[in-house]
């Protein structure tokens, strides 16, 4: 199997296969979650085929096409950020769906749950996998929406739907800023294929020096922070925690959060080595890691603590990405790359934990919880692995990163001089003390000092080796990176890094370096850290205090301001818009209508009847034509509903048999199955209205409606007539357009169905996405009718 093709399966094989999940169900049972665990191993097995040609530093590119004339088609691009992303995502699939066999309750819905799963899973290959930016946008705005249903997956939770909905309005906004910066970039470029604008060194140059650079990086990055929960969008990961715990720990832990910082390093070599690219990432970057890790302290919810730490995890790697020069523009990129596998590892690996606690203890309050360590003493052992490797504590991987990150720090520091030269290092010794500090209140709160003596469970022990053994599993990872860092760093690291600076580089990662700056700020941060540990308490509580004195002065109360009060500002706008009945409206429309088509006509015809008009038709269908006109006077006319309706219905039959004697089947049927719907609905409409028309219409009333209706029908018959002749020269007849041009553009030769399915393709969709809504509000009228009886 060739490169590009084990791509596309491994981004759509979850798709198709989670198709089948209820038939699976049927067959396995409980147990599907083996399924699910094995379709993502079969997506590791089609990514990793692909490794062995990134390692070497080659890249792979296909495409298949799929809009032409926009330029866009359906392609993928393999290198070596994109493998390793790939071989987060379905590594980290696996080990969730298999967790999820002893975490979910086989009272839930299962399929609906791995299903969900799997989707996501797919919609995160296709997007690190992608080779074009408006495909990119697509399986961006998937993961949003699937990542939506997995956060709201406990529909009966108000909690469950509040998370799920701020983290889809957020993420989902976020995204549109990216395509506009999309379509700028395209502006600039005029291309959407992102291989062709990484590999040309003079578009890099020409992007850089155009007008348009800097309106494209803050609309791209916008989508980036958004979906990383940086800045003022960071308010939505916290909500998001009311997700079942493997889905936090897939979604925000390793895979949807990252989204962001993937796009970071994707457009790296395209906006780097500039002033706004480092202002704007590093800047975010650094306020958001000090924010994220100083709020951490007053949680009290577990994953609310795992929440807080992953902002500010994240944060750490939009500093290290925007760390940058003219001379020097990728001075943080292989800490960064290194520190996102390690945080993958030891945040999973907590979120499962967590999992676990909760599990066992029915609660996730932390300030309930102490001395589980003689309770659930493995538990105990990977949760401390999984908290140290974040604390950068040595051996563990996550001091490695954090070593390379302060190392970073104190050269970019160096690199501007000035203030800068102690102000960065500090900063990032200030992330790392903050990251110590709630890292270690993580094994002390729950594990350490004494069993508390009511609020839990009399028995409480280690889970199943169901949940235990894929968070062992990660908790090995953490030890063997942080002991080999060479096998990490050269066969994943060290080719996503050369995708991303587009140059060889050569990575060298050990446990000691001597005695280096970076040292030093470790036992600064480690001596600063067990200080301020000293007083996590007595932090926590003044940052209650300040919240509850001046909770304007919170993002989430922008928030929830802006949504709650979203519906009176949409009510007393539409209350300005549409103050009257719909009578006026269908009035205004129809005088609108009678402007846009009359005017033209009279304007660019010379005779509005032309002359050339055919009135000599066969008895049969002047006959047929008669027929119509009676029904439809009976429609008008008629004094009850149902005899009108049965009349209008009629009418449509009869269209339908002019259709037939012209000779288009393939119409006439669509227009009978039309009908008879429409005729069902009507009478089920009006069974329980009065069946006579009782409004009271003055003759002047009746008038100025005979009128209006007179000139619509005018207006219709005039423009039919001259559309059907030709308006005006060189323009031809509506009909002589489409029999020239069904082929040659549309390549059919059924004009109606080209017209239909290409000429008219985009409504057409548009009617189906209606009739789909009509439908969704008609099954939901007649479920919620169902449960009240």
């Amino acid at each position: 199997m060739d490169s590009f093709t084990a791509i596309t399966l491994a981004v759509f094989l979850p798709f198709i296969l989670a198709g089948i999940l209820p038939v699976v169900e049927k067959l396995l049972k409980n147990r599907i979650g083996w399924y699910a665990a094995a379709v993502a191993f079969l997506s590791l097995v089609l990514v990793a085929q692909v490794a062995p040609t990134v390692i070497h530093g080659e890249s792979i590119q296909g495409s298949i096409t799929w809009i032409p004339s926009l330029g866009i088609d359906l392609s993928f691009y393999g290198d070596g950020l994109s493998v390793m992303f790939g071989i987060i995502v379905s590594t980290i699939g696996i080990i969730i769906m298999s967790y999820s066999n002893g975490y979910m309750s086989k009272r839930e819905d299962l399929p609906r749950y791995y299903q969900q799963l799997l989707f996501f899973m797919g919609s995160m290959l296709g997007m690190v996998f992608s080779a074009n930016l408006i495909q990119l946008f697509i399986f961006w705005e998937l993961t949003s929406i699937t990542s939506f249903m997995l956060i709201g997956y406990w529909r009966n939770r108000p909690m469950s739907v509040y998370g799920a909905t701020k983290s889809l309005l957020i993420t989902a906004t976020g995204g549109l800023f990216m395509l506009a910066g999309f379509l700028v970039l395209h502006a600039i470029t005029g291309t959407f294929d992102i291989p062709t604008i990484l590999h040309s060194e003079s578009m890099i140059e020409f992007i850089k020096g155009h007008e348009l650079f800097l309106l494209a990086l803050i609309l791209i990055f916008i989508g980036a922070a958004s979906k990383s929960a940086q800045g003022p969008f960071y308010v939505w990961l916290p909500n998001a925690m009311e997700a079942p715990t493997p889905v936090s720990a897939f979604l925000h832990s390793a895979t949807m959060v990252k989204a962001g910082i993937y796009l970071v390093a994707r457009i790296h070599p395209i906006f780097s080595g500039t002033d706004a690219w480092f202002i704007l990432v590093s800047g975010v970057g650094i306020i958001t890691m000090i924010m994220a890790g100083f709020l951490a302290f007053r949680q009290t919810d577990i994953k609310g603590i795992l929440a807080y730490s992953t902002i500010s995890q994240l944060a750490y790697l939009m500093t290290m990405y925007g760390y940058t020069t003219l001379h020097h523009p990728g001075i943080g990129v292989a800490a960064a790359t290194f520190h996102l596998l390690n945080h993958a590892t030891f945040k999973a690996s907590l979120f499962l934990v967590a999992g676990i606690v909760a599990h066992e203890t029915a609660t996730r309050d932390i300030t309930k919880m102490g001395g589980l360590r003689k309770e659930m003493p493995i538990t105990f052992i990977l949760a401390t692995i999984g908290a140290l490797a974040m604390a950068g504590i040595p051996p563990l991987n996550g001091f490695l990163s954090k070593e390379m990150f302060y190392e970073a720090s104190y050269e970019m520091g160096h690199l501007l001089g000035g203030p800068f030269t102690y102000l960065i290092p500090a900063l990032a010794v200030l992330g790392g003390v903050l990251t110590f500090a709630y890292s270690i209140k993580l094994i002390d709160g729950i594990f350490l000092g004494k069993r508390p003596s009511h609020g839990l469970p009399e028995h409480i022990h280690d889970p199943g080796w169901t949940m235990i053994i894929p968070t062992a599993f990660l908790a090995v990872l953490i030890i063997l990176f942080g002991l080999v860092p060479s096998i990490p760093s050269h066969y994943i690291v060290q080719p996503a890094t050369e995708s991303i600076l587009l140059e060889p580089v050569d990575l060298h990662v050990q446990l000691w370096h001597g005695f280096t700056p970076a040292l030093m700020m470790t036992i600064a941060t480690f001596i600063l850290g067990i200080l301020i540990y000293t007083r996590y308490d007595s932090i926590a509580a003044w940052q209650n205090r300040f919240n509850s004195r001046h909770p304007m002065l919170s993002v989430n109360y922008l928030y929830d301001a802006t949504v709650d009060n979203a519906k009176n500002v949409t009510f007393g706008f539409s209350s300005r818009m549409q103050p009257g009945n719909i009578k006026t409206y269908v009035i205004a429309l129809l005088l609108l209508m009678i402007a846009l088509f009359m005017i033209p006509v009279v304007l660019l015809t010379a005779d509005i009847i032309p002359s050339t008009l055919n009135f000599d038709i066969p008895p049969y269908e002047g006959i047929l034509f008669l027929f119509m006109i009676i029904a439809g006077l009976g429609a008008a006319l008629l004094p009850r509903y149902v005899p009108a309706i049965i009349s209008l219905s009629g009418l449509g039959y009869l269209v339908s048999l002019l259709f037939i004697y012209l000779s288009a089947p393939d119409l006439a049927l669509t227009q009978i199955l039309v009908e008879t719907l429409s005729t069902i609905i009507f009478l089920l409409a009006i069974v329980k209205i009065p069946q006579k028309f009782r409004e009271h219409v003055t003759p002047a009333v009746l008038t100025r409606d005979l009128l209006i209706a007179s000139a619509v029908a005018l207006t219709v018959f005039v423009l039919l007539i001259n559309a059907t002749q030709g308006i005006v020269a060189p323009f031809e007849s509506l009909s002589h357009y489409f029999i020239e041009n069904s082929l040659p553009l549309a390549g059919g030769h059924n004009i109606v169905n080209v017209i239909i399915v290409d000429f008219r393709g985009y409504d057409t969709l548009g009617e189906i996405s209606v009739l789909c809504l009509a439908a969704f509000g008609v099954y939901n009228l007649i479920h919620s009718r169902g449960e009240e009886e």
